[in-house]
């Protein structure tokens, strides 16, 4: 981050002045402005750390909308919690009313003043920036979940960034390489399975970077409309122009709007001294840049696979770590206004199953049977193929499903489809689930018709009860969510610790439900 003269007295005003809990952060100086807000250098007075501390401009003070949004992106930043996404630590309110946020202070440049010193990047500069960029805008992507203010308790919410541009991009030097950071999701679109987020039917954006769906101001803009804006992005950093001529020819506003729109793109290849581009990088460029959402990649994974298959170049990102684990996060508004004094990041929810360590290989005691596992991946990737594409194979096998239960195997693979299909293929998949479940009872009965009494399953973490099969607590689990909510857990782990048969578990759980319709209710389910 590079320093400027302050834009207004206001913002000279704010250097040597301390604010936050106790007097908790000296800022010291003024390093840049954007839309809503002015990033200060200021020092944490309780950690002696230097931090960047966003400021709401003093003219949109009065403004209630721009505030939520303000707030909005604090609680955003710090529910994703991604390495490649600027960290928020703190957020508060000046004596005279000025709502703040602290985050990291990043020592770097953006990926614009990369860009205007070095024209364009090589391939494989561009592609380790993307793969990073990617893996971050995945975790937005998959959704965070939040609680706050108007919302349901442990919502997901979805999120498109709506704003990327090489100005939002920052590269910090570390002993490790180059850490890629993205910025600023003031503009973010956020929405989730029970609501959708309004629309102001204004263009919000940047308009050199912008997809044609955000231009028009379309009320089903989805996470397509960032795959495009890394089109140009990527067009850019490969090229060092853009594909419809406009900074060349130096065309203004109403000419890019139109070009995104109607214009078709000019072939990468065909720019000067880029015939060395390889055809098929070409060809992941020009797929994002598709007029039409449905033609690009559904997905930043697609995007991330494609750009090092077409490339040969590898990066390891965090992203096939983030398909195998699928961690959530949660954090409450009062929980981020809080959480002060500790100089902490507020709490989350880390998944109750992470990732065995693959290096170390599981026991046979803890893994479903291996011709088990296998028809339910089978069974699994038929239904994600209507969903996501040939790319349903791939993501399947990232999940472990030997070592998860069905209700977390199937919620991280959700993540990989659209919002809007997600509570008919969560059902596809727990009937695929079920299926094998009756197909294990049905083997098991036969075997004690014929007098061969197969081995107890042995007791594990998750599931600590020889009598009942993982895939049939799971079930429970998930019926009694339904009813409950979050407290079925617990229910379920006291009534597992008295080791019952299925249908002494049933009664167990039947009895802790208040309301004696759902009680009845969910023993039907199990009839």
């Amino acid at each position: 981050m590079s320093n400027s003269q302050p834009s207004n007295q206001k913002s000279n005003s704010w250097i040597g002045q301390t604010v936050g809990d106790r007097n908790r952060y000296h800022i010291t100086n003024r390093l840049g402005g954007g839309g809503m807000g002015e990033v200060f250098l200021a020092t944490d007075m309780l950690l002696g750390q230097q931090v960047a501390l966003k400021m709401l401009k003093e003219k949109l003070l009065q403004e209630s909308e721009v505030r939520k949004r303000f707030e909005r992106e604090a609680l955003l930043c710090a529910a994703i919690q991604g390495e490649h996404v600027v960290e928020v630590k703190d957020y508060g309110l000046t004596d005279e009313g000025y709502p703040f946020f602290v985050m990291e202070y990043l020592r770097g440049q953006t990926l614009g003043s990369l860009l205007h010193k070095e024209h364009r990047l090589s391939i494989e500069h561009t592609v380790k920036i993307i793969s990073q960029v990617c893996d971050g805008l995945y975790k937005a992507h998959s959704g965070v979940i939040m609680s706050h203010e108007g919302a349901k308790s442990g919502e997901r919410v979805y999120l498109v960034h709506r704003d990327l541009k090489p100005e939002n991009i920052f590269l910090v030097n570390t002993s490790l390489g180059e850490l890629v950071k993205i910025l600023d999701f003031g503009i973010a679109k956020v929405f989730s399975n029970e609501m959708q987020a309004t629309n102001t039917g204004l263009f919000i954006g940047t308009f050199q970077y912008s997809s044609p769906e955000q231009i028009e101001a379309r009320k089903d803009l989805d996470l397509r409309a960032d795959i495009y804006s890394l089109g140009m992005i990527l067009y850019e950093m490969l090229c060092g122009t853009d594909p419809f001529g406009c900074l060349a020819e130096g065309r203004g506003g109403s000419n890019w709007l139109r070009s995104h729109i109607s214009d078709a793109p000019r072939s990468l290849r065909s720019q000067p001294n880029c015939k060395n581009i390889p055809l098929s990088l070409e060809s992941v460029v020009m797929r994002c840049l598709s007029k039409s959402p449905s033609d690009r990649f559904e997905s930043v994974l697609s995007l991330y696979q494609s750009l090092q298959e077409s490339t040969g170049i590898k990066i390891d990102a965090g992203m096939m770590r983030a398909i195998a684990a699928s961690a959530e996060t949660t954090i409450s508004t009062s929980d981020l206004l809080q959480a002060k004094i500790t100089g902490q990041t507020p709490p989350s929810n880390e998944s109750s199953n992470p990732p065995s360590n693959p290096s170390q290989p599981q026991t046979k005691s803890s893994q479903l049977n291996d011709d088990t596992t296998s028809e339910i991946k089978e069974k699994l990737v038929n239904v994600l193929l209507s969903y996501v594409g040939p790319i349903a194979k791939f993501l399947v096998k990232q999940t472990k499903i030997d070592s998860a239960s069905s209700s977390d195997t199937i919620e991280r693979l959700s993540h990989h489809v659209p919002p809007s299909q997600q509570t008919e293929f969560k059902a596809k998949a727990q009937t695929a689930f079920l299926e094998i479940e009756r197909k294990i009872t049905s083997s098991k009965s036969d075997n004690s018709k014929s007098g061969n009494t197969p081995a107890p399953e042995t007791p594990t973490a998750n599931n600590p009860n020889s009598q009942i099969s993982q895939i049939f607590i799971d079930r429970c689990q998930q019926e009694l969510s339904e009813i409950i909510g979050p407290m079925a857990k617990l229910i379920l782990k006291k009534a597992l610790a008295q080791n019952p048969s299925q249908s002494q578990l049933i009664e167990a759980i039947a009895k802790q439900i208040p309301e004696p319709n759902y009680a009845e209710q969910f023993r039907k389910k199990f009839n």
